[in-house]
């Protein structure tokens, strides 16, 4: 079999807790690769992978909480075969002008050579083994690392992983979803921090079409590569749009829209126990992301609001949306619930007063009922 050696990131500056994140990161990368036959285990703050399918580096790259993964090998703790290995593995690389550096860890310290001993020495064989090479220490070519535990464990090639924190170690927060390109993208930023996510759709069958809907399941489903099974939760809101839009004054439609979409995934998450919303605003994206409109839809939930692109320009969140996988699904044709009433004007500075002075000429309730009765939660 063939081995990886995965290295974390902030975990490693945690406390006495540090065991907790350690064990959650070991359960994510077991449950992303069941399908496989690998096995994970923990060393001294080291995380090794024994596999065999070409597959499975990609996957733990993708896994969150890892901040690089190194293709590794093993052999017993005697000069010889180390020696060897290092032979074997620098003969697939173009040497010629190259540079190279030996870096040493040595955790096991009954070992009896110290890590500059050890890479001295294996610097030296290096060195008569392929004269065309030369030492550079700050910026070398190839860094050949050498850990010394109950064997040596050599490795060259080393990738990056996404990093952050392992998922779902920091919490339940409810994703507010569309079918565009910014809120699976801001899902996707939240769970690198170890959010578990809980995806809420809004729809307005029959005005948005059964293929609108599917379209949202697909992105639930590319997420899941990253975040494992998932709760799809969605909800028509088309009643509700349309009770409103009788009502209010159109220039505070978008508004007053948001506040209800926010209201109802506030009682979502204190269903199922998140602490938390997420949504995919940019300010200043569009006009009802203002910081007047933002700060009337916080006024509706008694939960924290997370916008993790807040800052993004589009250029940045279209970017993060190709790398993970999601910009080919998003640009679908299809249209969501948040367009189906579109308003000729939008209010971009907004008063809470005004707002909620709109809310006196409904029956909040009412608007409320009508969509929470439709509720459907889809494991996926």
């Amino acid at each position: 079999m063939k081995l990886l050696l995965i290295k974390y990131g902030e975990i490693g500056l945690k406390g006495k807790n540090r065991h907790l994140f350690e064990n959650r990161l070991i359960q994510n990368i077991r449950s992303r690769l069941k399908e496989y036959p690998a096995q994970v285990k923990l060393d001294s703050g080291r995380i090794y992978v024994e596999y065999e399918d070409p597959e499975v580096p990609q996957i733990v790259r993708d896994t969150f909480g890892l901040v690089e993964v190194c293709l590794c090998e093993k052999v017993p703790l005697e000069l010889k075969f180390l020696e060897d290995k290092i032979e074997q593995m620098l003969q697939g690389y173009n040497l010629l002008g190259k540079s190279f550096k030996i870096e040493t860890k040595r955790p096991n310290k009954s070992y009896p050579r110290t890590s500059p001993e050890l890479s001295r020495y294996i610097g030296g064989f290096v060195l008569s083994k392929f004269p065309e090479l030369r030492v550079d220490v700050h910026h070398p070519d190839l860094l050949i690392e050498v850990e010394v535990r109950e064997s040596f464990y050599i490795y060259i090639e080393r990738y990056p992983a996404v990093g952050g924190m392992p998922y779902s170690s920091a919490g339940r927060a409810v994703l507010l979803m569309s079918g565009g390109i910014d809120s699976p993208v801001a899902g996707y930023q939240m769970a690198r921090r170890g959010t578990k996510i809980l995806p809420l759709h809004f729809h307005a069958q029959p005005f948005t079409s059964l293929e609108s809907l599917e379209k949202v399941r697909n992105l639930v489903r590319r997420m899941s590569y990253y975040m494992g099974p998932m709760n799809f939760y969605h909800m028509n809101l088309l009643e509700s749009q349309q009770l409103i839009r009788e009502s209010c004054n159109e220039k505070h439609f978008t508004i007053l829209q948001r506040r209800l979409m926010t209201k109802l995934a506030s009682e979502l998450a204190k269903k199922e126990g998140a602490l938390a919303l997420i949504t995919g605003e940019s300010l200043a994206q569009v006009a009802s992301q203002t910081m007047e409109g933002i700060s009337c839809t916080n006024n509706a939930s008694n939960r924290v609001i997370f916008r993790p692109l807040i800052s993004f320009d589009k250029e940045d969140i279209v970017t993060i949306s190709k790398a993970i996988g999601t910009y080919e699904i998003s640009i679908l044709p299809f249209d969501d619930a948040c367009t189906v009433f579109l308003p000729s004007r939008v209010e971009t500075s907004p008063t809470l007063g005004s707002i909620l002075r709109e809310e006196e000429k409904m029956d909040l309730d009412e608007l409320f009922n009508l969509a929470w009765k439709t509720l459907v939660k889809e494991k996926i």
